[in-house]
């Protein structure tokens, strides 16, 4: 193992094969090596990248940071930091960053080395967690609505067909708002039914910014809450 170590051929491939992205950085910043995860995550190919600054790669707000991470020192997260990487498609892939001093024989900086992991994934898997959560949130408020609401609701619609039944039917209009609160009932009940069933909740613009559950074009599954 430690003949492979002293090996540059040796640890080329392991820089090659790393499912890490890594990119070497000359002291300006100057791509000199980068490994094949690396060229993947950023959409370039082969060696197109060596030589050229990392500005290619990243927008200068985000280059400054990585300037002012260096300048830091021993202070560098071991942790790193989210950031994101420019791809040759103009698009904004979503990284975690690590920053390494690279140093030669005499012990100075002969450069640095990027190690990025891509989050892509990870964001998609949060905004699962999340929707799942959202989802969780309204089924819980439905049981309670259900509840709180449907009791009192169904004590309501009992007495108004009981007045519809009993109604002599001479008094057209009362006949008419009666059947009209019945049928109100009915719909109340009916958003109630499907707030527990809610398979995929979608929201809309209410006032000031704020959004709301469109209960008619969130999708309801055939299941029912307890």
């Amino acid at each position: 193992m430690t003949d492979n170590i002293k090996n540059p051929d040796y640890m080329v491939s392991v820089f090659e094969s790393s499912p890490v992205a890594m990119i070497c950085l000359s002291g300006n910043l100057r791509v000199t090596m980068i490994n094949r995860t690396a060229n993947e995550l950023t959409g370039y190919s082969g060696d197109c990248l060596l030589g050229r600054r990392i500005s290619v790669i990243m927008r200068h707000h985000r280059v400054k940071k990585i300037i002012t991470t260096i300048r830091k020192k021993g202070i560098i997260s071991l942790t790193g930091y989210q950031t994101r990487f420019e791809n040759s498609y103009g698009e904004e892939v979503p990284i975690r960053l690590r920053i390494s001093s690279m140093r030669d024989e005499h012990g100075g900086v002969d450069g640095f080395l990027l190690t990025a992991v891509d989050m892509r994934e990870i964001k998609a898997l949060q905004l699962k967690l999340l929707e799942a959560e959202r989802l969780a949130a309204i089924t819980e408020t439905a049981i309670s609505v259900n509840h709180e609401i449907n009791n009192p609701l169904c004590s309501i619609l009992g007495n108004t067909q009981m007045m519809l039944q009993e109604n002599d039917h001479s008094n057209p209009v009362m006949l008419k708002r009666l059947k009209s609160i019945e049928k109100q009932i009915h719909r109340i009940q009916g958003i109630t039914d499907k707030l527990g069933r809610i398979a995929k909740p979608v929201l809309k613009e209410y006032i000031n910014g704020k959004k709301m559950l469109d209960v008619e074009a969130s999708t309801a599954s055939g299941k029912t809450f307890p």
